[in-house]
């Protein structure tokens, strides 16, 4: 099984979000891997939203950015 990581991508009509993911990230699509570290700084500073108790990502935690909400 394949560990899961950080993925920045786009969802549901192009917003920004950070999705946990076993999936490999979609370079053709845009989408980058990213650090803990990088989450953490992002979520202090307001930048994106902690939305994982929505269940919208079955696999694990998801992050809307704040302004697409």
């Amino acid at each position: 099984m394949e560990s899961k990581k950080l993925v920045l991508t786009t969802i549901s009509q192009s917003k920004v979000a950070i999705v946990e993911s076993a999936q490999k990230a979609d370079n053709k699509r845009g989408e980058r891997y990213i650090s803990e570290d990088c989450l953490a700084v992002n979520l202090k500073s307001g930048a994106f939203t902690d939305i994982t108790a929505t269940g919208a990502n079955p696999e694990g935690r998801l992050y809307m950015f704040t302004e697409d909400m």
